[in-house]
């Protein structure tokens, strides 16, 4: 897994990078991102690693995919994560994590996820843009998965796909840690590397 301090370094270089090639002010960046200039700051700063929403937020706003904030640097036409470069976006106190595998830039985003989620643990996500879909695929454990009002069950070996335009929830109410795997797809055509950065290369 990817040092937290080497992340914060490599996504406060990348927005910083990309506002200044985009002439964004700290401000607009702020706005547009709907986050406090304090948190623009912040992140660019490598202070502390910005939540999941946050970081979303902030490739949304500079036109990205997260897989452009958290890229330490090479451009090539086919990228390969090794497991020791894979990031946790999001860790709580019962020791669940979400590792973002790999993931693509727009138009088209499509984002790849390998989740764990402790007993008793839950992650509440936001609703997307139009036209974004969730794929996920149970691998151990069972896992509650709720989008707006309906609650779903799953085990071992179900999938699921749904419309992520909504508040939705994923929570285990087992006893043992589940894991299960997420692909996140916006609409669009995706690629692996913008025409900026082949451009920069």
């Amino acid at each position: 897994m990817q040092d937290p301090e080497v992340l914060a370094t490599a996504i406060g270089r990348n927005v910083r990078r990309l506002r200044q090639r985009r002439d964004l002010t700290l401000d607009v960046l702020a706005e547009r991102a709907g986050v406090s200039k304090g948190t623009v700051i912040g992140v660019e700063q490598a202070r502390a690693n910005p939540s999941i929403t946050t970081l979303f937020r902030i490739a949304d706003a500079l036109g990205v995919g997260v897989e452009t904030l958290i890229d330490p640097g090479s451009h090539p036409q086919v990228r390969i994560k090794r497991r020791v470069d894979t990031p946790a976006l999001w860790t709580s106190e019962r020791g669940s994590r979400a590792l973002f595998l790999m993931g693509t830039d727009p138009p088209g985003t499509v984002e790849l996820w390998d989740w764990r989620l402790a007993p008793g643990d839950a992650f509440d996500g936001e609703a997307h843009p139009d036209g974004t879909v969730e794929v996920l695929h149970v691998l151990d454990g069972t896992l509650t998965v709720t989008v707006g009002p309906q609650e779903h069950e799953l085990s071992v070996g179900d999938s699921m796909v749904f419309d992520a335009v909504h508040d939705h929830r994923y929570a285990n109410v087992g006893d043992h840690t589940n894991r299960f795997l997420m692909s996140v797809v916006q609409p669009g055509d995706g690629h692996l590397v913008p025409p900026e950065r082949i451009e920069s290369a």
